[in-house]
Formats: structure tokens, C-alpha cells, sequence
């Protein structure tokens, strides 16, 4: 195998240098930083909001730690979710994509509206896999010690909501949520409301879900 000249090398290595970094600014172009709405959360907006931590808590009263504000929507795949959106057309997300604060109405217990950079620390803290990891003094965790970690994981786990999309009537509605407790332990998943006389009601199809 024949040997390159290093001015060669050099050319070769800035010209890929210069790549990598053209492609570093177009992925910041594409994706700008998410800016905080100075508009309130609208009764619309609270009511979903209010619908999908009734639904995912459901009789539990374990504390939840729910992010002081929402993550942008991410739909990017539309195929994906055919079916649970058949029939729905939803209004265009803004650009450069908009977060709310949350209203202090959603922190009823058992909710806890939290800050999320400072409960990711927890949440990395109290990682479960820490302990599967490290063990415990040399030693290989016992059930129990790994079921204590689990327990202390999900207590301190973050629930993250999203950025809610609405049809052109604001009769239907698209939000995701997240619950992170660790680098292996969390879920989430895209639900669709519908806005009945009762208020909105969680579709029983979601847009698929996660799991780890």
C-alpha cells in the first residue's frame, strides 16, 4: 500500500476537518435553542395537560416530579403515526420551536413541579445502574438492595411533558411525555386527545411508545 505525502495527508485531514464542521454548523442551523413563550398556558393547554398526568398516574400516589417546562414536540416522522393521526391534520409547530413554564395549577398531589437540570442530577445520583455497576462493598447487589435502588430511582425519576400540537379546530390534540430514571429506566410515549363535552379525553391509540 503506497504511502500518502503529508502535505497530501494535511490537505486530506483539513478538508474533512472543514466538512465536520460545516456539518456541525448546519445540525445548529437546523435545530435553533428553544425560547421560552412569554404568553401564559392556555385553559385548553392546562386541561390536556391535567388529562395525561390523570391517565399516566392513574390510582397511584407515588410523588411525580414534573418538569417546571415542556420539551418541544418532535413529530418529524409523520408515516409513523398514520394511524393513531388519520383524519387529524395538525397545525404547523413554530419556528424556531417555543416552551411553556408550566402553571403552579398542575402541582396537586401527588405532582411536584421541580427544576429540570437540578432533578437530572438526582436522577443520575440515584441511577439504578449505578448499583449494578459498582456492587455493594466488592460484592454483587442482593434482590433487595436492587429493588431499594429501583424504588429510590423511580421517586426522584423526572416526567417531562411536551409542546402540544392542535388540529385547525383545536378539537384534536398531539403531546408526548417522558419519564427518565436512569440511563435504563425510564418510558414514554405520543398521545392523542379529543375534546368532548366532558373535556379531553386521552385516545385510547397512542403513536407509539418507549421503553428502557
Amino acid at each position: 500500500m503506497s504511502v500518502l505525502p503529508l502535505t497530501l495527508m494535511k490537505v486530506i485531514s483539513i478538508a474533512v476537518l472543514s466538512l465536520l464542521l460545516s456539518v456541525s454548523t448546519v445540525a445548529q442551523v437546523e435545530e435553533p435553542k428553544p425560547q421560552i413563550s412569554k404568553e401564559p398556558l392556555t385553559p385548553d393547554q392546562i386541561a390536556i395537560y391535567r388529562a395525561v398526568l390523570k391517565q399516566y398516574l392513574g390510582p397511584d400516589q407515588t410523588p411525580l416530579n414534573l418538569a417546571n417546562r415542556t420539551d418541544p414536540i418532535e413529530l418529524r416522522d409523520q408515516d409513523s403515526h398514520a394511524e393513531c393521526l388519520k383524519g387529524i391534520t395538525l397545525e404547523k409547530p413554530p419556528s424556531p420551536p417555543v416552551i411553556h413554564m408550566l402553571d403552579a395549577s398542575l402541582a396537586e398531589s401527588p405532582v411536584v413541579l421541580v427544576d429540570p437540570n437540578q432533578q437530572r442530577k438526582k436522577v443520575q445520583e440515584n441511577d439504578p445502574g449505578n448499583l449494578a455497576r459498582e456492587g455493594v462493598s466488592g460484592r454483587s447487589p442482593t434482590q433487595k438492595e436492587m429493588e431499594e435502588a429501583v424504588n429510590k430511582a423511580f421517586s426522584t425519576g423526572l416526567f417531562t411533558l411536551s409542546e402540544i400540537l392542535f388540529d385547525k379546530d383545536h378539537r384534536h390534540a398531539v403531546v408526548s411525555y417522558s419519564f427518565v430514571c436512569g440511563r435504563l429506566c425510564g418510558n414514554g410515549t405520543t398521545l392523542v386527545l379529543t375534546k368532548t363535552d366532558q373535556g379531553w379525553r386521552v385516545n385510547k391509540e397512542t403513536c407509539g411508545g418507549w421503553i428502557s
